[in-house]
């Protein structure tokens, strides 16, 4: 299923639009363009999960991996300061808890000792930088960004600090609403790559013959357990004490996922984002991504928000209500606590924030 807003009726082009609708369709706010298959935004945290477990499988990092976030990065003789979202950090975090609540500087560090090469060939993986198949005639294929593909297109060098914004699925990374929701499936099937399809299939002599479902070459992974440490941390961001827990409270099904809030414009680094001096084309875009039922998934979804803010205030709760409408008329058993796969250092209350 695909929505794109703003929409318009089709049927005004069935015998021919007159010159005055087809003007308002273009001066409007590009109600003709797919934002589902065209739109190309920067993933931002939506795709730290992936970033993850790509760490994991360089071993980068470890389940055990603690740093010890008070809310700015710095590397050694480099005068810039990248900061997390939350000004005064998180404490001590690992991967669980940095996707969780969204620990930035977890990912900076990650990004960092993972380098752009390895980023972009595991992400690439993915599906990111490519077409997804899907059998619709217009789609985009993002960028992913790589020291060649950022050369060819600005003439540039690849930076350092390039690298580090990466870690946050932002600098030169782009996708598109479609290829989001393809590279999440592949992750909750852990490494199962399907090809989206529209058409289900056609009707020969009055029966029903569906096409067969498409796949490209699965993924495989070196530790098979890093699939469940991601996942259990997506787990987390909505049941336990992650960004998207208000958003799924009191939901009758279990269901896991990410939000992401994606900045359109660099902000100085001794400035604070304030969106009142913005204007409302340079907001913050609001996404998630999520699956449910967390325990035997059926279904996947992206939430793309242009402008309007946070992923776990704007784009988490019409997540949670194409959920809620979807598994209406279904019933699951009483939920049950899963435990952490990993041991989760403790967070201070006092400076605990909702993240994204």
């Amino acid at each position: 299923a695909l929505y794109s807003s703003p929409s318009y009726d089709p049927n005004l082009f069935v015998h021919g639009i007159s010159s005055k609708n087809y003007k308002k369709l273009l001066k409007s706010d590009r109600p003709l363009f797919n934002r589902a298959t065209q739109g190309q935004y920067p993933p931002a945290s939506t795709v730290k999960p992936l970033l993850a477990l790509a760490g994991l499988e360089a071993k980068v990092i470890t389940p055990e991996t603690q740093i010890n976030d008070y809310g700015k990065y710095q590397l050694k003789n480099v005068a810039r300061v990248w900061r997390d979202h939350n000004p005064w950090g998180h404490g001590l975090v690992n991967v669980t808890k940095a996707i969780e609540v969204s620990c930035d500087i977890y990912f900076y560090d990650m990004a960092y000792k993972l380098g752009i090469d390895r980023i972009s060939g595991s992400m690439s993986e993915f599906g990111f930088g490519d077409y997804t198949g899907i059998d619709l005639h217009e789609e985009a294929d993002g960028i992913m960004p790589s020291r060649g593909i950022i050369k060819a297109l600005y003439n540039r060098p690849w930076y350092i600090g390039d690298t580090i914004n990466i870690g946050i699925g932002q600098s030169y990374w782009t996708t598109t609403p479609v290829q989001l929701t393809q590279a999440i499936t592949t992750l909750v099937n852990k490494g199962k790559r399907i090809i989206p399809q529209v058409i289900r299939g056609e009707i020969n002599q009055g029966e029903i013959v569906l096409n067969a479902i498409k796949e490209r070459r699965p993924i495989d992974i070196k530790n098979e357990y890093n699939w469940d440490v991601v996942l259990d941390a997506m787990y987390g961001t909505v049941n336990r004490q992650g960004s998207a827990r208000n958003a799924f409270k009191g939901a009758h099904y279990i269901s896991a996922g990410k939000t992401g809030t994606a900045q359109l414009v660099s902000i100085a680094q001794d400035e604070k984002y304030d969106a009142t001096k913005l204007s409302k084309k340079n907001h913050d875009n609001a996404m998630y991504v999520g699956y449910a039922p967390y325990d035997n998934p059926e279904i996947v979804m992206s939430v793309v928000l242009e402008n309007a803010g946070h992923g776990g205030a704007q784009a988490a709760p019409i997540a949670r209500k194409m959920m809620d409408n979807y598994f209406e008329e279904r019933t699951f058993p009483e939920h049950i606590v899963i435990e952490h796969l990993g041991q989760s250092p403790q967070s201070n209350p006092l400076i605990e924030t909702e993240g994204e």
